[in-house]
């Protein structure tokens, strides 16, 4: 068994980490930490976990935890990870990877220094519907990719710090634009990034950091990657994801049971085939995050290559950063 330390329990490590790891076979939930001890110990006793900290250097420190899961706000990302290797533990770290492309740099180095793993927990390329998506494009059916876009919407913000940037490292970027990057760089298939232009401001909340962001990244065989993110959809919730290739074009809309509107031909004028697929229909299976820990599991036991990890997760602060330099200026960023 594989045991796993997690810290913070907020709303993804209650929601998503923290049943992803006691459902998943091969993995022991063995302690958990907050800086609010009585969260700490509430999160102990909805999930069975051993033992509670309020101070996460005693539990990377707990010769039972083999992997520290990092569900902790962002400017403690890096810190975590650095005392986790420190004491030769694993490291799992939800997105962003940190709040600064140097913050990142560090993790990534300092785990390779010290021989451990870093994985990058974004779940979207675990996500079954675009994975289903996914194998149609390496199938062909679409033909070649020359246009990827994403579009993720919240109306709120799960806690008050994500709007300090202190703490989170900006704003909507940082927090929703990730998502749609990871899409963008995996639909990319390891595609160079070449010029990113960003533009973004802050509508609907009170607060110093973005609240809507619209990105464009140009790859270097000349496709175009768009990714629009946004804390503003006032009174809902957006997750769109959609390819557009030489032979057909399809969508991806998360919100309606993951169906893909899948269309081929060469116009819907000119007998185009148009269907609908319908991968997957239970949440927890289909927002990914079971299948993306199921997979860190598998990279553990030396079944499976990691397909995130800090490699990954660095190259999406790269693009943030990008993003946030190409906002302050009003030009595109040559990367």
């Amino acid at each position: 068994m594989i045991g796993v330390g997690v810290v913070g329990t907020g709303f993804w490590a209650r929601m998503t980490h923290l049943p992803a790891f006691r459902t998943i076979e091969g993995f022991e939930l063995k302690a958990v930490a907050s800086g609010r001890k009585a969260n700490a110990e509430q999160a102990a006793g909805q999930f069975d976990i051993p033992v509670a900290h309020e101070d996460y250097l005693a539990l990377v420190r707990d010769p039972n935890v083999q992997v520290v899961d990092i569900c902790a706000p962002n400017d403690l990302h890096a810190d975590i990870a650095m005392a986790a290797f420190a004491e030769g533990k694993d490291v799992i770290c939800i997105k962003p990877l940190a709040t600064s492309l140097a913050d990142a740099y560090r993790m990534v180095n300092e785990a390779d220094k010290r021989n451990c793993k870093l994985y990058y927990a974004e779940n979207v390329p675990f996500i079954p519907a675009l994975a289903k998506l996914k194998e149609l494009i390496d199938g062909g059916l679409y033909g070649r990719l020359f246009r990827f876009k994403a579009c993720e919407g919240i109306g709120s913000l799960h806690a008050s710090w994500f709007s300090d940037p202190e703490r989170a490292g900006g704003g909507s970027i940082i927090d929703m634009a990730v998502h749609g990057m990871s899409f963008l760089q995996w639909m990319a298939a390891g595609k160079k990034a070449v010029k990113l232009h960003a533009e973004a401001g802050t509508f609907l909340h009170r607060q110093q950091a973005e609240d809507t962001s619209v990105i464009v990244i140009r790859f270097e065989d000349g496709s175009i990657g768009q990714t629009e993110d946004s804390w503003s959809l006032a009174g809902g919730y957006d997750s769109r994801f959609e390819v557009f290739g030489t032979k057909g074009h399809a969508l991806a809309d998360l919100l309606y049971q993951h169906p893909i509107r899948s269309v081929t031909g060469t116009s819907a004028e000119g007998g185009a085939t148009v269907s609908q697929l319908h991968p997957v229909d239970e949440h927890f299976v289909k927002d990914g995050h079971l299948n993306m820990m199921m997979h860190f599991r598998d990279c553990m036991r030396g079944q499976s290559a990691c397909r995130s990890g800090g490699a990954e997760g660095y190259e999406i602060m790269a693009w943030v950063d990008a993003a946030y330099r190409s906002v302050r200026t009003g030009v595109p960023v040559v990367l």
